[in-house]
């Protein structure tokens, strides 16, 4: 692979020639008799009676097109209600409209306009369209778009992928936040959602990297916009088990612009409602985002169950954000927030280890108390225009955790706190593009495990900074940019008395090339970077080289290539040398070992599209492998499992095929999408056991993991007075461990189903549930739940009626698979519920 990906690299440089460069035909069209900007008007250059090229004019009137062509063309400009201009043209340059308006007499037709279009990159839907009654924020109507999804914790993707920008009027007041947008804002107030796809958010890139990023621009109906929106909530109820009461409270105030928004927002809860979403960061730029590594974590509350089932928190979540925009490219932009949480869990756990010569089982049973504490701040700069590009954005984040179980004895605090800061700027010359980029963060994690038999106490320490310039050129299609930085970490550990040191420093070269040619676009990516570890006194030379193609058959067809290799090292939490407890019964021992791992991966992609007739589908085949020198020995007995790094070279692969298809019916209101994958994981697993002669002897075992999932999903809203939704999820999986143990199949089956009636102002819904786990050895269960909800409607009054769990059910259990082992977990959830609660909209 080494030797394939430079010629490759050789053969990709070759390849193009030169050839006269674009100019550019563009201008506004106006309204004759105001002289207002037109949107939507259909500039067409033609030969003869032949529309070779065409472009549609934005909001401002304005449209662009690159000219290719020779001899005398004409070019057009027609808008339905105005009548259309026609001239004869031959070069380049500026073509302004003033267009006359036109009276029409249409004869008696029906005339059934269409709920999605496009243009270009974007596909923009009519959401009157899509909308119903019954539909109270903005992810209602989201979710029921074609080759649009909106999972469980909000995140909103488009064939499959998730969306990289999340805008309310060309602006991200919440710096990808945007379930603070998506929980809150009237689904009535939306107008039109926009996607657009190869989003390039810098305007100073544009035509010169391309970008496979999408983004979500929600226009708001003119009567909501700039205005302010507020919505209160207070509710109570109690539950079966009769000593608890139960709230529900929250204010919210909104108010989007074109030039200015505020998102101001309070929640409050114990009924289950997962507000940690509001705060969390679903979109955003991937190099402002430097992930932290840590030596203990808290255990996750998590299950293949809704989450309004299993959490049992008192939550309280405040957040404020403020954004001015001057002009198209200046803009300011204010985040704060915080969320206290306290999370009850009582759960058992069966865990099976499956040794060459032996069965070790290992169960526990216990309740689990987590207090969180969370705060953010950010505060953000951009001047984003075609010439020059300006970015500073300054974040400050801390966390509190104390999580504590009485039958385990066992108190363990995480904490962190960080603060950074990164720069952008790109400067448009006449011979090239120059941008510096610079990111620096400061991390302080204290934490500690507190048992019987002491305290564990880590003090860690980090400081990143990421420093580079770059130089860019365009010409006839081909792209080079060359980039040269230094990157270094200050990563210290004190742990009990003693002291660890991970520091490194590295210089590096990343040459970029890109190529378009008609209908292909390649670019081809050879970072090469030497990096040094001080303390180790270990070098390395990683060459880390990408290649990526995409052919555009037409408007529907798309299929790319992706090839990438990674080599990197291990950091503070795999060097660190010693041995160290995690929890009441793991232990982990780095033995002095220096981890390295060398990655391959390879994707083929392909979609179409027809969004005439709603229909969107894809299919992906990843395969992944990787080689390390080093793997974590399991040596597991009843009372403590520890983890010792060898020196052994292993690898694992994996094989991922999946596919996503969505299709709209127009004429019965009717929304479907299915989601398929299918994968294969191979590994290795070292294990320690006990030799008859009291040493310890290691043994390797191969496994194999196979998995289906196949996930159906309808909405359907025929009439006002009806609609029905409908989502399920099957998962089938197989385990195989060395030559003899085969782990049996676990088939998961999960059901859910939601319809809502309406009776003048109104909603009845009922919802159900079914999930049908295998626990493994042949055993499964079965679990139903059923809600209903009774909602009255007033013109800025909703009332409600909830009442959860009618079977009353109280424990829940599932089984998964992983490596040489299974899991089985069994846990309380919420008994029945019922909660009324009033919301007003001021």
């Amino acid at each position: 692979m080494n030797k394939v990906l430079p010629i490759i690299s050789c053969l990709f440089l070759l390849c193009f020639s030169h050839s006269m460069q674009a100019q550019i035909l563009s201008g506004t069209v106006t309204d004759a008799e105001n002289n207002q900007p037109l949107e939507a008007v259909m500039i067409s250059v033609m030969r003869g009676n032949i529309t070779i090229d065409y472009a549609l004019t934005d909001a401002k009137g304005r449209y662009s097109l690159a000219w290719k062509h020779s001899g005398t063309l004409q070019l057009s400009a027609s808008l339905l209600g105005y009548k259309r201009e026609v001239r004869d043209i031959s070069t380049a340059g500026t073509q302004n409209f003033n267009l006359q308006s036109e009276a029409i007499a249409l004869k008696e037709v029906q005339i059934r306009p269409g709920r999605i279009h496009t243009r270009k990159d974007t596909v923009r839907y009519d959401l009157a369209q899509f909308a119903s009654s019954k539909d109270v924020h903005i992810k209602d109507v989201l979710k029921k778009l074609p080759g649009v999804d909106v999972d469980e914790n909000g995140r909103v993707s488009y064939k499959g992928k998730a969306i990289n920008h999340y805008f309310v009027e060309g602006m991200d007041v919440t710096g990808g936040r945007y379930n603070q947008i998506n929980n809150n804002l009237d689904a009535k107030a939306v107008k039109t959602a926009e996607i657009m796809e190869n989003y390039q958010s810098v305007k100073a890139l544009k035509g010169k990297i391309n970008s496979d990023e999408v983004a979500l621009n929600l226009k708001l109906d003119p009567k909501a916009r700039d205005q302010w929106i507020a919505n209160g909530t207070l509710g109570a109820g109690g539950s079966d088990d009769g000593n608890k009461l139960l709230w529900e409270g929250s204010l919210n105030t909104l108010q989007l612009g074109k030039g200015k928004q505020s998102v101001y927002n309070y929640k409050t809860n114990n009924n289950g409602k997962d507000l940690s979403t509001e705060q969390m960061v679903l979109a955003g730029t991937a190099w402002q985002q430097i992930p932290l590594s840590a030596f203990l974590s808290q255990p996750g509350i998590s299950a293949p169950l809704d989450k309004k089932r299993l959490l049992f928190n008192e939550t309280h979540t405040l957040n404020g954000n403020r954004m001015y925009k001057w002009n198209d490219d200046r803009s300011l932009r204010l985040q704060a927030g915080y969320t206290h949480d306290l999370i009850r869990q009582q759960r058992g756990n069966t865990q099976i280890y499956y040794q060459p010569t032996d069965t070790i089982r290992i169960d526990e049973t216990y309740h689990y108390r987590l207090t969180s504490d969370a705060a953010n701040l950010e505060l953000r700069y951009e001047d984003n225009s075609s010439r020059n590009y300006i970015s500073n954005r300054f974040t400050v984040d801390g966390e509190l955790n104390r999580g504590r179980s009485e039958e385990l004895r066992q108190t363990l605090r995480t904490s962190q706190l960080n603060a950074g800061n990164f720069f952008n700027l790109i400067r448009n010359g006449k011979n090239g593009t120059w941008e510096f980029l610079s990111a620096t963060r400061y991390a302080y994690q204290p934490a500690s495990l507190l048992l019987e038999e002491g305290k564990s106490k880590f003090d860690q320490h980090s400081f990143y900074t990421d420093n580079s310039a770059a130089y860019l050129k365009k010409y006839n299609g081909f792209t080079r940019q060359y980039k040269a930085g230094v990157q270094g970490e200050w990563a210290a550990i004190k742990y009990q008395t003693a002291n660890f040191n991970a520091s490194n420093l590295s210089l590096y070269l990343t040459p970029y090339f890109q190529l378009e040619r008609g209908k292909w676009s390649s670019s081809l990516s050879l970072p090469l970077k030497a990096q040094r570890y001080f303390s180790q006194q270990r070098s390395f030379l990683f060459f880390n080289p990408s290649l990526y193609t995409r052919y555009q058959l037409d408007y529907h067809w798309k299929f790319s290539l992706y090839a990438n290799l990674k080599r990197s090292a291990g950091d503070i939490t795999d060097l660190y040398p010693g041995l160290y407890r995690t929890d009441y019964r793991t232990w982990r021992n780095g033995n002095g070992l220096f981890p390295t791992s060398t990655q391959q991966t390879y994707n083929l992609y392909g979609e179409y599209k027809n969004t005439v007739q709603e229909f969107f589908v894809t299919a992906s085949l990843t395969y992944n492998h990787s080689n390390r020198n080093t793997l974590l020995e399991q040596s597991v007995s009843e009372d403590a499992i520890v983890y010792t790094r060898r020196e052994h070279p292993n690898h694992t692969d994996s094989w991922t095929l999946s596919s996503t298809l969505s299709k709209g019916v127009y004429d019965w209101y009717l929304k479907t999408s299915l989601t398929v994958l299918l994968s294969r994981n191979n590994g290795e697993q070292l294990t320690s056991l006990p030799g008859s002669d009291g040493t310890s002897q290691s043994l390797l075992q191969a496994y194999r993991y196979d998995y289906l999932k196949v996930e159906p999903k309808l909405i359907w809203s025929p009439a006002e007075v009806f609609e029905a939704e409908y989502h399920a999820t099957m998962g089938y999986g197989g385990s195989k461990i060395g030559s003899d143990t085969h782990l049996t199949p676990l088939l998961d089956f999960v059901q859910r189903l939601r319809l809502m009636f309406s009776i003048g102002q109104v909603d009845l819904c009922l919802s159900g549930e079914h999930y049908r786990n295998d626990l493994g050895e042949g055993t499964h269960l079965n679990t139903v739940f059923a809600d209903a909800s009774l909602i009255y409607k007033t013109k800025r009054w909703r009332f409600e009626a909830n009442l959860n769990n009618l079977f009353n059910k109280k424990e829940y259990a599932y089984t998964t698979y992983s490596a040489t082992q299974s899991y089985t977990s069994r846990l309380n959830i919420r008994p029945r519920e019922a909660m009324i609660t009033v919301n007003y909209q001021f």
